[in-house]
């Protein structure tokens, strides 16, 4: 046990500076390269009703300039470098990573603090990149899953901000103006929003002081307000859309935790139990059994606020709807009664002791890893010490208790997405953006987070404290 802890927490040396910003630094060979996160504290949770989208909008204008590196320079500087980068926004965080060369890796620091209060936000790039993102959000509009997700949510979350989609409206989005952008931006990005990890092939010494120098006289941002908290749901609520689709599809959504919390491992091993693998129960019922669906999965989505837990099915076609929800039910509520069977609790340990291990694999996969924790747990990065541990801990017992406590269905949301008549699939498909020929290719690089459920969720701990999920044009 005492190898698997030092694999999974590395040595790490902490440089805290005076304005709040935090960096996490890792050496690490023998290849010469280095990646690095920077990553906020800023989401689609810190926005108001008439500003959603605005982190994401945000996230592609920190590829547009600051004074030190010009319209299209951060990409250009980057690309000359044989590096990478990119950047995603979820619900609680927004974060932008690099990978380069050892020898000239310095560059992504002096771009990282030119943008975290220097971003030009040029009103002609505004405009331009608004059409951008109305693109995006109009593809993904025909996206199977995405109304089904959006609406799980909007039900789930009637209060808190997580109400909202992550790309925002349509409406809102086409009334944003620069100036609201460059409110929102100096509100929220600052160096006490920011976590920086750095992993690689790098001097410590010198890495501690190149980040003195370029973070530490910059001005902190607003403190995090705390978000309006969420109700306690007093009934089930159901939804039934009409989609432009072939299949039928069911999204199921219980309230649950925080990310990092003892339920939240607890309710990732059940989530495999349920529906993430071949053998799993809801696999082994519709799938191979009853015939009813073509696939099935259950992601746990645990959050910095409370998350929720979904169970996704795609139905065969002719199958009635609600012999499909019946048999999830009658399975559910196996579950809640019998708890997970000891040789899948051993089996579903294994696999996500392997998933959590790969994590390290690569530098950024590591620097990815721990920004995360850092940034999405009390215990911030040395939380990955327990992990592993908390997943060993875990009786049958115990996970029977937690599926009784959040699986129940007078607490859910359940929505259908029904494909509509033929008459109105074809106006619905009329109504909907193309992008342009021109800008297809790099609208198809940015899908925000959350908006298309993967088919298959894999069964992690790291990748579910924020998803990596919308990426910059």
């Amino acid at each position: 046990m005492k190898t698997m802890e030092i694999e999974m927490l590395p040595d790490v040396d902490v440089v805290e500076l005076d304005n709040g910003f935090r960096a996490l630094l890792v050496e690490r060979g023998p290849l010469p390269v280095v990646a690095s996160v920077l990553w906020y504290q800023v989401g689609s949770r810190d926005e108001h009703t008439g500003e959603t989208g605005l982190s994401h909008f945000l996230e592609h204008m920190m590829f547009k300039g600051t004074p030190e590196f010009g319209k299209g320079q951060i990409d250009v500087q980057t690309s000359k470098m044989g590096g990478s980068n990119n950047a995603f926004t979820d619900t609680d965080s927004t974060a932008y990573y690099f990978s380069m060369a050892a020898d000239r890796w310095e560059t992504a620091l002096e771009i990282e603090a030119s943008r975290m209060r220097g971003c030009l936000l040029d009103p002609v790039e505004f405009e331009s990149e608004k059409s951008v993102v109305l693109e995006e959000l109009a593809m993904g509009e025909d996206e199977p899953w995405r109304p089904l997700f959006q609406a799980s949510e909007s039900m789930l979350y009637q209060t808190h901000p997580y109400h909202h989609p992550i790309i925002g409206y349509k409406e809102e989005l086409e009334r944003l103006d620069a100036a609201s952008m460059r409110a929102y931006y100096e509100r929220h990005y600052g160096p006490n929003r920011a976590c920086l990890t750095v992993v690689g092939a790098i001097d410590k010494k010198r890495t501690r002081r190149r980040i003195k120098e370029l973070f530490g006289s910059i001005p902190r941002a607003q403190e995090r307000q705390t978000a309006i908290a969420e109700p306690q749901p007093q009934g089930e609520r159901r939804a039934v859309l009409h989609t432009p689709h072939s299949v039928t599809r069911l999204c199921i959504g219980f309230p649950t935790c925080r990310t990092g919390e003892r339920d939240d491992y607890a309710l990732d091993l059940i989530a495999n139990d349920l529906g993430n693998s071949k053998n799993s129960r809801l696999y082994r019922r519709l799938v191979i059994k009853d015939q009813t669906v073509t696939d099935i999965s259950v992601m746990n989505e645990p959050r910095q606020d409370p998350g929720g837990f979904f169970i996704l099915a795609e139905l065969h076609p002719g199958v009635p709807p609600e012999k499909v929800e019946k048999a999830i039910r009658e399975e559910v509520a196996e579950l809640t009664k019998q708890g997970v069977a000891e040789r899948d609790l051993r089996r579903i340990r294994t696999q996500i002791e392997s998933s959590f291990l790969f994590q390290n694999e690569t530098a950024l996969d590591l620097a990815m890893k721990l920004a995360r924790f850092e940034a999405g747990t009390v215990k911030g990065y040395r939380t990955l010490e327990e992990v592993l541990p908390t997943y060993d801990s875990m009786t049958r017992k115990e996970l029977k208790e937690t599926a009784a406590k959040y699986l129940q269905f007078d607490r859910s949301v359940v929505v259908w997405g029904l494909p509509a008549p033929v008459a109105e699939t074809k106006g619905r498909k009329k109504a909907i953006a193309k992008p342009k020929a021109a800008k297809k290719k790099a609208a198809k690089k940015k899908t925000a987070k959350k908006k298309t459920p993967k088919k298959k969720v894999t069964k992690k701990k790291v990748a579910k404290k924020g998803k990596a999920g919308s990426k910059k044009q």
